[in-house]
């Protein structure tokens, strides 16, 4: 099996962010978030602030990761599978 990873971190932030701004650049998306339901961000790609100063022009999600429920932001993009299973995945590991 080929690594396809070539940065990668055992912290959870640090991977969300990585994994968000590879998502974003194939998605197309001029930004990318994962926040709690009440706001808090874990981890953002993309200029900072955008989620703020754009926050009715977003496209989002909502999915239960690790018994955390968080919100999926896209900007400018699309979400998809590819990008929830992976948010899924960093947050349980």
């Amino acid at each position: 099996m080929t690594e396809r990873r070539t940065r990668r971190s055992q912290v959870h932030a640090e991977a969300l962010a990585i994994f968000l701004e590879s998502q974003r650049t194939k998605l197309g998306a001029r930004g990318l978030a994962v926040t709690t339901r009440d706001g808090q961000r874990l981890a953002t790609a993309g200029s900072p602030g955008w989620l703020a100063r754009n926050a009715t022009n977003v496209a989002t999600w909502q999915l239960c990761a690790g018994g955390v429920e968080v919100v999926l932001a896209s900007l400018g993009g699309r979400l998809s599978h590819d990008l929830g299973s992976g948010v899924k995945r960093i947050l349980t590991s």
